[in-house]
């Protein structure tokens, strides 16, 4: 297990600014994506993929997404449920649950690629108590759809197609509303961030959101993979107005809401 000297710049976002400007282009010591330690979660480390971009920014700066990786951490100190749809390799279910032993989180990925990296974490760290992997796709509504994986080197790359294509595989969907039909509990924390289709998940936990189920909503818009889905700049944000909730921009493409 390597460290590099990058982790002992302060402040933080002077750290991953080094990063992005010299760094996540090139190649990196295969030691740093081995047990790397998370700065957020102190006694806690993930195993990753050298080649993708998001797990070098965590392999050298302890982190990734500075402004949501501080809100859940804060979040995570009163604690309760975590929905992390698109969960990768667990980065921020783990950020939850290390926080507390009474902290639980559903972990939802369907990409092959990042479910093994996430079910090594998990399990790496003596989280799966805590953390509850689901192996299926979050969307509008239940039944199964055509998935790209995207390209070998990345494991958060991937998404929804709208046919059947070269590469692609057929996964199982699950609406949020249908996955909480019978399990009534509150959910603290939504996240979610599945490369441009976060607003079909939102779509499909309607019900939720009108009951007022979900105290935190924490979602991305990749306008790139959402044109390629047919889903319009801002919709994601109109929806969640129109439901009642209050939407702000917490980084360039990271948003919360709350009722």
């Amino acid at each position: 297990m390597h460290t590099h000297w990058l982790r002992s710049i302060r402040p933080r976002w002077l750290r991953e600014e080094i990063f992005y400007r010299y760094y996540f282009k090139k190649t990196l010591p295969p030691g740093l994506f081995r047990n790397s330690k998370l700065d957020f979660a102190r006694g806690f480390s993930v195993d990753l993929l050298p080649t993708d971009v998001s797990h070098k920014c965590i392999a050298m700066c302890g982190y990734y997404g500075l402004p949501l990786s501080r809100e859940i951490t804060r979040m995570a100190a009163t604690g309760g449920l975590l929905v992390d749809v698109g969960a990768n390799i667990g980065y921020y279910s783990i950020l939850w649950a290390a926080a507390r032993d009474e902290n639980r989180a559903i972990a939802f990925e369907v990409n092959p690629r990042a479910l093994s990296f996430l079910e090594r974490n998990v399990n790496s760290n003596s989280l799966s108590a805590q953390i509850d992997i689901q192996k299926v796709a979050m969307g509008k509504m239940s039944g199964s759809s055509p998935f790209y994986p995207g390209p070998e080197d990345q494991t958060g790359w991937g998404g929804f197609s709208l046919v059947p294509g070269e590469g692609s595989i057929e996964v199982p969907v699950v609406s949020l509303d249908d996955f909480f039909r019978k399990d009534m509990r509150h959910i603290d924390i939504l996240k979610v961030d599945v490369e441009g289709a976060d607003l079909w998940v939102l779509k499909g936990a309607t019900g939720l959101l009108r009951e007022r189920r979900v105290k935190n909503i924490f979602f991305e818009e990749n306008s790139v993979r959402s044109e390629i889905l047919g889903i319009k700049p801002g919709e994601a944000q109109n929806f969640l107005s129109a439901m009642g909730y209050r939407v702000r921009r917490i980084s360039l493409s990271n948003y919360h809401a709350v009722p």
